[in-house]
């Protein structure tokens, strides 16, 4: 069974940007898209720990994605569809907390990303 077979979902993934400034000189923030419909797995996880700068965040959600994808933290990640039935999985819009490549001793072979849901 090869990775991209488990990749039962799809999902859009924006990169966060710094837009204009407002009127008090505060920087819009902004996330444009920049994958869409990109195959992914989500997964329910019991909330981990991850540190982020002096804080400590929950991440209740795991995210797999192709080793390939450009994904850091700050990132965004909405509109998780089922790949076979086309239904949504969830429309919420989350987080990312961690991102972990993992290899196979000799290249790359995916990402986990770990997320939290934007509130």
């Amino acid at each position: 069974m090869s990775f991209a077979s488990l990749l039962i979902h799809t999902c859009d993934i924006g990169t966060f940007t710094q837009g204009v400034a407002d009127a008090y000189g505060t920087p819009a923030e902004t996330w444009p898209l920049l994958y869409i419909s990109e195959p992914c797995r989500l997964m329910s996880i019991s909330g981990r720990e991850i540190k982020v700068g002096a804080s400590v965040m929950i991440s209740d959600w795991k995210l797999f994605v192709d080793v390939a994808v450009i994904i850091d933290e700050q990132d965004r990640v909405s509109n998780i569809i089922d790949v076979s039935s086309g239904i949504v999985v969830d429309s919420a819009t989350f987080e990312v907390l961690l991102v972990q490549p993992r290899s196979d001793s000799v290249t790359g072979h995916h990402k986990e990303v770990f997320l939290q849901k934007v509130v």
